[in-house]
């Protein structure tokens, strides 16, 4: 058995807490440039209003 294994974990550095940050606000861009490239059609299947997006494709990247 390793020495170790019962070791607490260790917290992620600040640069790779960072890195996963800025790479969630990516995520959430991309998500939200798709979001407003959809027609009216598409939105209606997935359940919504072109006033939804305006609000969701409105919001800052860092705002989940």
């Amino acid at each position: 058995m390793p020495p170790d294994m019962f070791a607490p974990a260790r917290s992620p550095s600040l640069k790779r807490r960072l890195i996963a940050r800025l790479r969630l606000w990516q995520a959430r861009r991309r998500s939200r440039i798709a979001l407003s490239r959809l027609d009216a059609r598409l939105l209606r299947d997935c359940g919504l209003s072109e006033r939804d997006v305006r609000q969701e494709v409105g919001r800052p990247f860092w705002n989940g």
